[in-house]
């Protein structure tokens, strides 16, 4: 099963022209994907010689997205956010997709800005990213103070 989660529109023609997000087959189901945009598309294939009675079982929702508007959007990318104490002084930061996998090649910011005398506390309550080697040579969250 091919899975494209960074569909941006939902004509089927468009569909080649979406980053591939994951091919998967045998016992072991993919994590779960949550949409970078309003689409998500599967792509399903068997071999015409052999099939099994049960091939694949799952659920969808449609969810809000609102849930992924963490503050003001930086025009131009699809993950990065300005968060100014004088819009909201507490909040949830999430990946793009999270609790899905993450897509592939994503750079996004959140930049965190307070007033004179304040400063911002970020604890991380779930955190599993590529581990690739000691230096984080593949993914990572690099933070800035």
């Amino acid at each position: 099963m091919d899975v494209y989660a960074e569909v941006q529109s939902s004509d089927p023609a468009e569909l080649i022209n979406s980053p591939f997000g994951g091919r998967y087959c045998g016992p072991i189901p993919p994590r779960r994907r949550i949409s970078l945009y309003r689409a998500i598309a599967l792509s399903f294939y068997t071999d015409k010689n052999s099939t099994t009675p049960d091939i694949f079982e799952g659920r969808y929702a449609f969810i809000n997205e609102s849930e992924y508007e963490i503050g003001q959007p930086v025009i131009g990318s699809p993950c990065s956010y300005v968060i100014n104490f004088a819009q909201k002084r507490t909040g949830a930061i999430i990946s793009p997709t999270y609790p899905g996998a993450y897509p592939k090649d994503m750079s996004c910011t959140y930049q965190f800005i307070g007033k004179p005398n304040q400063r911002v506390r970020i604890e991380f309550r779930d955190f599993d990213l590529f581990f690739g080697g000691p230096h984080c040579p593949f993914d990572y969250v690099r933070v800035y103070d």
